[in-house]
């Protein structure tokens, strides 16, 4: 199961992931660790120094210890679960964006004087591009703009690496040619160029991005669940924020183990519309308890499909 905590003290928060640690997970192995997973370095030195309190005390002291507890990031968390199912190293992935700049940059060399790319091309003064503002076509603002097309190329990258992770749905909307957010909205004129842009990559690099490998790799972690080096019980300990790929991940790693979302987080108010959004998925129809608190996770995260594109 999914099973979300949240409170407005990460104090509090910790003091019931202690809790929770001190019994052994079901049919777990005794020298398997646990795996809490966390945002940052400093979260961990403070977790493990609040959990060593708690762990291991005896007679009414603090005096204890944490041991034989992993402490990943979220990233590192889902890649793993995704690599053990698709066998594919994360690492040698031609879609990390350190990877992804130089066919995408030739991409930008192919496409710099076709008209869907004018925005792009007149920003970077390229050949066969309209000139902007600086001058004519050829002139010293041109060659200026062209010294950009690394720094310019970097950020699309980082951008489209982005994208697959909070938005997959919109990705496997452009790949099947809609230049739209995922949702059926059309993209903006000044922004639809990046959909394109996005499709002529696809096409270039020649192998599926991770949008479009996440559906695939989730069907995979539920009906595989023995291909993952992980317990039966794991906790991601207050991440400010999961992606739709991310949630969709540990979902399907919910199906098969007792998964931990342990949330800080100030807003009553948020928590409401959580649930009505629950109980709407569940009205609607949907199945899978963890499925619909996923989706209502992420809808009340992102109601309006804000911070997408900008």
């Amino acid at each position: 199961m999914l099973h979300v905590h949240r409170s407005e003290r990460a104090d509090q928060l910790a003091g019931a992931l202690a809790e929770l640690l001190r019994a052994p997970a079901r049919d777990a192995d005794p020298f398997s660790p646990e795996v809490v997973a966390v945002p940052a370095r400093g979260v961990e030195r403070w977790l493990a120094q609040h959990l060593s309190r708690a762990l291991g005390a005896g007679g009414g002291r603090a005096d204890g210890v944490c041991a034989n507890v992993a402490f990943p990031s979220p990233a590192t968390l889902v890649q793993e679960a995704v690599a053990a199912v698709t066998g594919a190293d994360p690492r040698a992935d031609v879609w990390l964006p350190d990877r992804l700049v130089w066919p995408l940059l030739e991409v930008l060399d192919a496409c710099a004087g076709e008209a869907w790319c004018t925005v792009l091309g007149r920003h970077l003064g390229m050949p066969g591009a309209a000139s902007g503002p600086g001058g004519a076509a050829g002139s010293t603002g041109d060659r200026q703009r062209r010294g950009r097309r690394y720094a310019v190329a970097r950020h699309l990258a980082g951008l489209f690496a982005a994208y697959a992770a909070a938005r997959p749905r919109m990705l496997r909307a452009w790949a099947s040619g809609e230049d739209t957010d995922g949702g059926g909205t059309p993209l903006p004129a000044d922004l639809a160029w990046q959909a394109e842009l996005w499709r002529r990559l696809r096409a270039h690099v020649g192998a599926e991005s991770p949008a479009e490998r996440l559906d695939a790799a989730c069907e995979q972690l539920r009906a595989r669940p023995q291909l993952l080096a992980l317990p039966g019980r794991l906790s991601v300990f207050g991440p400010t924020r999961l992606t739709a790929s991310s949630l969709a991940v540990l979902a399907a790693v919910a199906e098969h183990r007792d998964v931990h979302l342990w949330l800080p987080h100030p807003s009553p108010s948020l928590w409401q519309r959580v649930a009505q959004a629950a109980s709407g998925a569940a009205a609607g129809g949907r199945d899978g308890g963890s499925a619909v608190g996923v989706e209502a996770l992420r809808r009340a995260d992102d109601p309006a499909g804000t911070g997408v594109l900008r």
